[in-house]
C-alpha cells in the first residue's frame, strides 16, 4: 500500500502505556514518515530527527511537529479531494498543550488512516476497472471467433 500502514489507535495507545512509551516513540517516528510519505514532501525533519529534536529541546519541538503535521495531512488529504478541517493544526497544538500529546497522535494517525482507506479504495476500484476491460477483451474476442466460424 505504499508506504502507509493502518494502524489501531486503541492498540497503539495500549502498547504505548504497556511498553512504558517505547512503543509510543515507534508510533512517532512511523507516523511522521508516514505524513511525508502521504503528502509526497518532508514538511518536518524525519521521524527519528524529530524525535531527537524533542528530546533536545525537552518537548518543546514537539508542538511545532504537531502544527506541521496539521498542515501536511491538511495538504495529503487535499490533494486526495479529501474532506478536510482546516483547524487540524491548531487542534493539535492545543491537544499538546493541555498535555494530550497522545491524543494529537491519535487524532493525525486516524487521519493516516482515512488516507490509506481512500488510497486503498482507488486501487481496487482500479484494479475493478482494468479487470472489466481485461473482461470485455476477451468477451469481444470470444464474440469474433463465433462470427468467424
Amino acid at each position: 500500500m505504499n508506504g502507509i500502514q493502518v494502524r489501531s489507535i486503541p492498540k497503539s495507545i495500549i502498547f504505548s502505556f504497556i511498553t512504558c512509551g517505547i512503543y509510543g516513540i515507534y508510533w512517532f517516528i512511523k507516523m511522521t514518515n508516514e505524513v511525508h510519505t502521504a503528502a509526497g514532501r518532508k514538511s518536518t525533519a524525519s521521524g527519528g530527527l524529530a524525535f531527537l529534536y524533542c528530546l533536545i529541546t525537552c518537548g518543546i519541538y514537539f508542538f511545532y511537529w504537531a502544527y506541521k503535521m496539521g498542515q501536511t495531512i491538511i495538504e495529503a488529504k487535499g490533494s486526495r479531494n479529501m474532506t478536510v478541517d482546516g483547524n487540524l493544526p491548531i487542534i493539535y497544538v492545543i491537544f499538546a498543550l493541555f498535555g494530550l500529546a497522545i491524543v494529537s497522535e491519535a487524532l493525525i494517525q486516524d487521519a493516516l488512516n482515512d488516507i490509506c482507506a481512500y488510497d486503498d479504495g482507488q486501487q481496487r476500484s482500479g484494479e475493478k476497472r482494468l479487470e472489466q476491460n481485461r473482461h470485455e477483451e476477451s468477451g469481444s474476442d470470444d464474440q469474433t471467433e463465433n462470427t468467424q466460424e
